[in-house]
This record gives C-alpha cells, sequence and structure tokens, in this order.
C-alpha cells in the first residue's frame, strides 16, 4: 500500500472545521464534470457523466425542525451552524439540486434522522406519517434525481413495521433510516422482531443512524467534550447498536435482513479480527448467535462512506468486507459534498471497484434501477 502521505489528503484541501461552521461558498470550485445550468435552461434529469448515488443524505420537514432539538453539550462546545444549513437541509428542489450539479451527484437517498427525539409514541407514529407523505409528494417533482428512507416510530414496533410497509409498497421507499434508540430502547429486543420480520420480508434495509448515547454512558465524555458527537461518542453507540443486534441473533433468524451504518461502517471493519477473537473466548451458551461477528458484518451489513476519512479507511475498508457492500454518501449537508467526492474519487482502487461503490450497489441493494 502506498504510504499515508501520499494517500492523503494536503492540509489545504481541508476546511478548517465541519459544515457546523462552513461558510455558504465552501467548496466552491470543487467541481468535477457537470457545469451550472445557464438562465431559462431547463433542468436536465441529472448533468453527471460519471454516476453517482449518495445515501446518506439528510431531509427534514419543517414540522420535524421543532423536534431537532440540541444537547446542551453541542451547544457548549461546537461552533455555530451556518446561518444556511437548515435550509439547505429543509430542500428538496433547486438548492440541494444546484449543489448536486456542481458535484456531480446523480440522486440523492435522502433519510429524517430526527423522529426518534420525540418522546411521545402517539405523536411519533403521526408525524412519521406525515413526514414520509410531504417527502414522497416531493420527491415525485424529480423522482430521476430523488429517492428515500422511510422514517418510522420505532417508540412502537407494530407502528413501526406497518409504516415501513406502507412507505415501501405505496410511497416507492427503499428502506427505513432510524436516528439512533427511541426512548433508549436497542432494536435487539424481542418485541422488535415485527419490523425485523417485515423488513427482511420486503427486503427494505434499516440505516441506523448515530445519535447521542445514554445519560449513564454521557458520563464517560463530559469532562473531555471534544469526544462527543461526531468525534466518537457517536461512533460508539451506533457500533454498539449493530453488535446488540448481530449478538441477539437477530439475523440467525432473519438472514436476509440488512442494516446500514454510515462513516466507514463506524469503525467494525477495522475490528473483525478482535470481535471474533472475543467470540472465541466465549462459552457457547453465552454467544447468542450462531457465527463469528464477522461473518454477520460481512453478510448483513451495508456501510456507506459519509462523513470525513483519511483514503487509507475506505482501502482497508473494501479489504475487509469488499466493494460490493460499501455504498457512496456524503452526508449532507453536514459535510460539503464537493469534499465528499473528492476523498472517495482520491482513494485508490480497482475502476470495478469504484463503479460498484460510485453507483451499481446502491442501484442493486436499494433497487433504484
Amino acid at each position: 500500500m502506498p504510504e499515508t502521505r501520499r494517500l492523503g489528503f494536503q492540509q489545504n484541501d481541508e476546511p478548517s472545521v465541519r459544515t457546523f461552521a462552513r461558510s455558504s461558498q465552501a467548496g466552491k470550485g470543487v467541481r468535477t464534470e457537470p457545469e451550472p445550468k445557464t438562465e431559462g435552461q431547463e433542468r436536465a434529469p441529472s448533468k453527471t457523466k460519471i454516476r453517482r448515488i449518495a445515501v446518506e443524505e439528510h431531509w427534514l420537514s419543517q414540522e420535524l425542525s421543532g423536534y431537532r432539538g440540541g444537547a446542551s453539550w453541542i451547544a457548549k462546545t461546537r461552533a455555530a451552524l451556518a446561518p444556511d444549513t437548515m435550509s439547505r437541509m429543509r430542500d428538496l428542489a433547486e438548492i440541494r439540486l444546484e449543489e448536486m450539479d456542481k458535484a456531480g451527484i446523480a440522486m440523492q437517498v435522502v433519510g429524517v434522522s430526527t423522529l426518534q427525539r420525540i418522546e411521545d409514541s402517539s405523536l411519533a407514529i403521526d408525524m412519521a406519517k406525515r413526514s414520509n407523505d410531504l417527502e414522497a409528494e416531493l420527491i415525485a417533482r424529480h423522482p430521476d434525481r430523488f429517492a428515500a428512507f422511510a422514517a418510522i416510530p420505532t417508540h412502537d414496533p407494530e407502528a413501526a413495521a406497518d409504516e415501513l410497509e406502507r412507505a415501501v409498497k405505496q410511497l416507492g421507499f427503499k428502506g427505513a433510516m432510524v436516528g439512533g434508540r427511541a426512548n433508549g430502547e436497542w432494536l435487539d429486543q424481542d418485541k422488535f422482531r415485527v419490523l425485523w420480520e417485515r423488513a427482511a420480508a420486503l427486503e427494505a434495509p434499516i440505516y441506523i443512524h448515530p445519535a447521542d448515547p445514554t445519560a449513564a454512558l454521557l458520563e464517560m465524555f463530559e469532562d473531555r467534550p471534544v469526544l462527543m458527537g461526531n468525534t466518537w461518542a457517536w461512533g460508539v453507540e451506533t457500533a454498539t447498536h449493530a453488535l446488540r443486534l448481530i449478538a441477539s441473533g437477530l439475523f440467525d433468524v432473519y438472514s436476509k435482513a440488512q442494516i446500514i451504518l454510515g462513516h466507514l461502517g463506524e469503525s467494525l471493519p477495522f475490528l473483525l479480527g478482535r470481535l471474533d477473537e472475543g467470540h472465541s473466548s466465549v462459552r457457547p451458551e453465552a454467544h447468542g448467535m450462531k457465527k463469528p461477528f464477522s461473518s454477520y458484518i460481512k453478510n448483513n451489513i451495508l456501510i456507506t462512506t459519509s462523513g470525513w476519512y483519511q483514503p487509507e479507511s475506505l482501502v482497508c475498508t473494501i479489504r475487509a468486507i469488499g466493494a460490493d457492500r460499501i455504498l457512496f454518501a456524503t452526508d449532507y449537508p453536514w459535510v460539503d459534498t464537493g469534499l465528499a467526492v473528492k476523498m472517495f474519487e482520491q482513494t485508490p482502487m480497482s475502476d470495478d471497484d469504484r463503479e460498484n461503490i460510485r453507483h451499481r450497489n446502491a442501484e442493486r441493494w436499494l433497487k433504484l434501477c
């Protein structure tokens, strides 16, 4: 493998901070193939010569914006959001399409990661339906450019399963996105089997998006706030959620069930050997599942390139789980779209692997063809 310096980005390639403080001009000049439309010109379905499908792209209705909230540690430790961040997140038209065209993104698969922050179950059920209906209406205006993951109210497992089925069968959605745990409940509990049975039958993957750890776990970070959020805490929480699903034996029962993890699998591809070592040292009756962890990670987890990473990390992920289970993503609007494209395109890999990750895997796993 080439040396790290050769693979990595130069210092002036990166913005000084993440999009929390991005200027609306950040990434300007990071253009791939397409040219912006001229005045009066009809917007083509896609202006990209290279087809890229991005699959962890955030959308939020005006109604749900009030539930996005903000943990106290964010206000105390993180830079303020750029003024246009929320307007960009709520848009599914010209603002987003222009950014996609500039960066060479043919399609976004958008999702809502906020619903699990609502505490009231009845309200969450109602808001999920309204959000999904509005999202479907907006996507119908640009069906060649957008697809969606459903918001599902995991506060009530039966309602979540029903909304997933409705969204897939009636609205044409491609799976679901959940923002961590609703009311602190892990999705490996037996009462959620109805959701996983439905997801497996529909062949609809569930994207587990990061969220804050529980209050008890937050104590680990309270005097080191730099470790909160996307630095470390979110990844630990989300990786733990995935490992709990595996350890519950869920995928032995529903072998067709698939989850999606962003940010290069929340570090799991780098830990395959360690996880299997731990599994082998546990008494068989305490395993909870039939095979080593690595088997499920390679067969029941899809991984995306959302967020920042160094090229060697993606190279390692490809080597660990194979390029056919990795999907391109940007984490819009939190990561500049042009930068996300640049990170991916500067990572060395075969032409076939690059095309698979750019769009073929999303087309296959999410039935976008």
